[in-house]
């Protein structure tokens, strides 16, 4: 049986290196809701807000400085089959 996850998307950046998808913590996220939304452009606390973030890949393990901007949507790779990976028999 294989469990399905809640939502097979997530907020995330491509990774400059290896380029998978990377996902944001909540941080930045709360940033990108914020970048998203209607804002006034005299609205100081707005302009305040740092649209450039660091990120390490879980994947390739590199870290890379992204833009707010980067930001897109991503969705969970498939998993494996469960006979193509070998295991090893001790």
């Amino acid at each position: 049986m294989s469990a399905e996850l809640s939502s097979p998307h997530f907020r995330g950046v491509m990774c400059r290196h290896c380029g998978k998808p990377v996902r944001i913590p909540s941080s930045v996220l709360r940033k990108d809701s914020d970048n998203q939304s209607h804002h006034d452009s005299k609205d100081a606390q707005f302009h305040l807000i740092s649209r450039v973030f660091v990120l390490r890949c879980r994947s390739c393990e590199r870290e890379s400085i992204y833009a707010i901007d980067q930001i897109v949507d991503c969705t969970f790779a498939q998993a494996p089959a469960p006979g193509g990976l070998r295991q090893a028999v001790i």
